[in-house]
């Protein structure tokens, strides 16, 4: 198995209350798709970047509820407290096969990650992390000489994306890389 079989869908804030339950940050826009899971995965982020599946752990989810900002969840075999503290800073994984239908212009963030950002014909960087600052989605860059930038990722800005080619074509170069 490789990275590209899973997506990450959220990463383990902290135990709640004492019985093993978890508070999860989803990485998704539209944290009611949890409710259809039956099962995840959880490995730590240096495993999954290093695609590294031997720690990696399969779970039933037994129950699952929702706070403004977090999803609860009891998985099976995590029993206390002390379980679900070891766990913190883990990511949730899911089966790419069971992720959500993308519509046009939407991608998984983790699959912009590595992508090569062209203006016009020219390379200016890679993408190296997907930031959410509320309004919208940016692309933080490590540019072609080493300085690190932050990119809007609104269509407007965005002339293509090619996940396949890991290739992103930007239509603005002023005011962000000078």
């Amino acid at each position: 198995m490789t990275k590209n079989n899973f997506l990450k869908i959220g990463i383990i804030k902290k135990p709640h209350g004492i019985k093993g339950e978890l508070k999860v940050l989803p990485l998704t826009d539209n944290s009611g798709r949890y409710k259809k899971l039956k099962k995840v995965f959880i490995c730590t982020e240096q495993a999954f970047n290093q695609n590294d599946y031997s720690t990696i752990t399969e779970h039933t989810i037994k129950s699952l509820h929702f706070s403004p900002t977090e999803v609860v969840m009891l998985l099976d075999n995590i029993t206390s407290r002390n379980d679900a503290q070891k766990l913190a800073r883990y990511l949730i994984l899911i089966e790419r096969k069971d992720g959500e239908k993308l519509g046009e212009w939407e991608y998984y963030s983790q699959d912009l990650v590595g992508c090569e950002v062209y203006f016009k014909e020219q390379k200016v960087g890679t993408v190296f992390n997907l930031l959410n600052t509320g309004a919208n989605d940016n692309l933080e860059i490590e540019t072609t000489d080493n300085k690190e930038i932050v990119y809007p990722f609104l269509r407007e800005f965005i002339n293509s994306v090619d996940i396949e080619a890991k290739r992103i074509v930007i239509n603005e170069y002023e005011g962000f890389f000078d």
